[in-house]
């Protein structure tokens, strides 16, 4: 393969990295639905089923962390671009911060705030919404 080739290949990193951290976050997503639908009918949630949750929302976070990492270096070493030059980029800070209001959240549940529940749920669903919007949006930045 010449050297085109492989950055071509390389381009395709971050899409496909942030695919599998957007599936990541509707994993988790439906594990926190599940326990939210134990919780309201007066079911036990049970350790393992919190454990898991919380397993795969910390790796979602870590896993959408260097997925925006990868993003603007893929488009300045990669493609030529301007740094965050896109509506994809804009969309992509965004996230990163609906993603850290996420487990900021979740964090605080974590610790016991009850409180923290609505807005828990309110940020994952927004973090997924514009996830799914942003990667509609790159379609146009793929190679």
């Amino acid at each position: 393969m010449d050297d085109a080739g492989i950055l071509r290949v390389l381009a395709f990193v971050h899409p496909v990295w942030m695919v599998t951290s957007l599936v990541m976050a509707i994993l988790t997503a439906r594990l926190g639905l599940e326990i939210r639908r134990r919780r309201m009918n007066g079911k036990p949630i049970g350790t393992e089923l919190r454990r898991r949750h919380l397993r795969f929302g910390k790796r979602t976070l870590w896993m959408v962390g260097f997925g925006f990492l990868l993003g603007p270096a893929s488009m300045v070493f990669l493609r030529d671009r301007e740094l965050l030059g896109s509506f994809h980029g804009i969309l992509g800070v965004i996230i990163l911060g609906l993603f850290a209001w996420t487990g900021w959240s979740g964090r605080a549940l974590e610790r016991g705030n009850r409180a923290a529940r609505d807005v828990h749920r309110i940020a994952a669903a927004s973090s997924i919404a514009v996830a799914m919007f942003a990667a509609v949006a790159g379609f146009i930045l793929l190679p």
